[in-house]
């Protein structure tokens, strides 16, 4: 029997009998609550004393009482159980109620019969409902089913061996400088290196519910290797490896490798180099030579007036001194100590240096001249979105322009290309018509003469080849429009001074200044071009 106390019902002569019995070793007192709950869900609680029961209760904490709570004594009620189940179905919860002295008690084979009409048909956990029947606890909760919880999977994941967020961004110091010597950005990897090794899902186990319903897992996502040349996958699909020694990048979840092209110098030894890979160069590039390259070049020493062109960056450790006649083409973003009387810098990303002094840069992205100097003297300097410096001209008012926005020929350009798109769907239309009366003379006479087949043939080589030109002005004009989109927040940025000699330029807009400007900002409003706090 329970150490807790509890309380006994008889219906004699006399009435209805209340026994309420103490606790053993400090466990907990009966409640006058339980049995308040027992005679709502019996139909007495109207004809209870409750005064006399709570008093027995009091007394019950501490020693055994009996006391009558009402004159007329209901018919003995047997011990029953109230069952919930839980609203997940994934747990049963039974509490049970106490017989009337000398009524009829439960067994294991009642309370699985109970389970049973309730429709649990899995889970009945015969251990708990044998305890219960021990131990005799009261109006304490039983768990007497429980579901089978699914085992929940895992996504499958792609670890990469490489560092997957290099930046060619310049590190800034302490002390405001700019730090263009931090600038490891290569993944380097050799052949036969792992460059990734995939683990694969786990689906996980499905449970059951005590209805006896299915519960499952949780849907977990498959993991695949993406991946261009240079590569290839292990036979147990788990480890992608490299064919050649180069650097490895992972661009929006596709991993690249590519040869990496190691010189000391681009000169009389070398002569001009053109590589299907990147190019890292640890001294200089001399006046009169060319690098191109598909990926980045990365150039340690100095580059005089030579020819670089990247498909991906460009990085200048010590920077160009072009002599008017250096060019610098990036598809992607370039980095440069600083730029000096460069003929022309031009950059689908950005571009970011200390100084740009009498040179001609223009970059897709934001240029940011900031570091020690920030410095923009001379030249032509223009941006699609941004200029973000420090200073613009000196005080000796030298010539200086400095644009942002959208070239006007840009829209000129969307005005050509729509014409353009017109006329090649007229003609993909009467080509369409063309092929379309071929075929149906085909389909009717069985075959064609030779100058039909070679007149058809000759249509559908027209026809693939207007295609691709449509698809190719469709993409051409749909950047043309994002750029125009990119010319209203377009700004010049100056944290020190811009002088007078400066030309500040918003597309065909212009503005020169008369005046020195200070710890401003340029930006376009309306048709005017004004300087607004920073």
């Amino acid at each position: 029997m329970s150490e807790n106390g509890y309380f006994k019902l008889a219906s004699k002569e006399e009435g209805l009998i209340l026994t309420v019995y103490p606790p053993q070793n400090g466990k907990r007192a009966a409640k006058i609550d339980d049995l308040i709950e027992y005679a709502e869900k019996k139909g007495f609680a109207d004809y209870i004393d409750v005064i006399k029961v709570n008093q027995a209760f009091m007394t019950g904490a501490t020693r055994e009482v009996t006391v009558q709570i009402c004159p007329e004594a209901p018919l003995p009620n047997n011990e029953f159980a109230n069952y919930k189940i839980a609203p997940d179905k994934m747990r049963v919860e039974a509490i049970f109620y106490p017989p009337f002295e000398g009524a009829g008690e439960l067994c294991l084979e009642e309370i699985q019969s109970d389970l049973a009409k309730l429709g649990v048909r899995r889970g009945v956990d015969d251990e708990a409902i044998k305890k219960f029947l021990a131990d005799k606890e009261y109006f304490v909760p039983y768990t007497v089913a429980r579901g089978l919880a699914p085992v929940e999977g895992y996504d499958g994941r792609i670890d990469y061996k490489f560092n997957t967020t290099i930046s060619t961004k310049p590190k800034m110091n302490e002390d405001g400088t700019v730090d263009f010597h931090a600038l490891d950005n290569v993944n380097h990897v050799k052949e036969g290196d792992e460059v990734a090794e995939l683990f694969p899902e786990d689906l996980g186990t499905p449970g059951y519910d005590v209805i006896g319903n299915t519960v499952l897992p949780k849907k977990v996502k498959r993991a695949i290797f993406s991946y261009g040349h240079n590569m290839h996958v292990s036979d147990d699909g788990r480890h992608l490896i490299s064919d050649v020694s180069g650097h490895v990048t992972l661009e929006n979840d596709k991993i690249f490798v590519s040869n990496v092209l190691e010189l000391v110098n681009v000169d009389n030894s070398t002569g001009d180099i053109y590589y299907e890979g990147s190019v890292l160069i640890k001294g200089n590039v001399l006046t009169g030579f060319s690098v191109k390259a598909v990926g980045d070049i990365d150039v340690s020493g100095l580059v005089e007036g030579a020819t670089l062109n990247a498909g991906g960056n460009i990085t200048l450790v010590r920077g160009v001194q072009g002599g008017g006649r250096a060019v610098l083409t990036a598809g992607g973003n370039i980095v440069s100590k600083f730029i000096e009387s460069a003929n022309m810098v031009s950059a689908g990303g950005s571009v970011e240096t200390d100084s740009i002094l009498h040179s001609k840069v223009v970059a897709k992205g934001s240029i940011i001249v900031q570091g020690r100097n920030g410095l923009i003297v001379g030249g032509d300097v223009k941006s699609r979105v941004l200029i973000d410096c420090k200073t613009i001209g000196n005080e000796m008012g030298t010539a200086t322009v400095v644009g942002v926005g959208v070239d006007p020929t840009i829209k000129k350009r969307i005005d050509v290309l729509k014409n353009e798109l017109e006329n090649l769907g007229k003609q993909k239309m009467q080509l369409s018509q063309l092929a379309s009366a071929l075929r149906k003379k085909q389909e009717q006479e069985g075959t064609l003469s030779p100058d039909k087949v070679e007149m058809q043939q000759k249509t559908m080589r027209q026809m693939i080849l207007l295609e691709k030109q449509i698809n190719e002005d469709k993409n051409e004009l749909e950047e043309c429009r994002s750029m125009i989109s990119e010319d209203i927040n377009a700004r010049i940025k100056v944290a020190k001074t811009a002088y007078v000699g400066t030309k500040i330029m918003f597309g065909d807009q212009y503005m020169f200044l008369h005046q020195k400007y200070d710890f401003c900002q340029f930006v376009k409003q309306g048709a005017d071009i004004r300087s607004v706090g920073m």
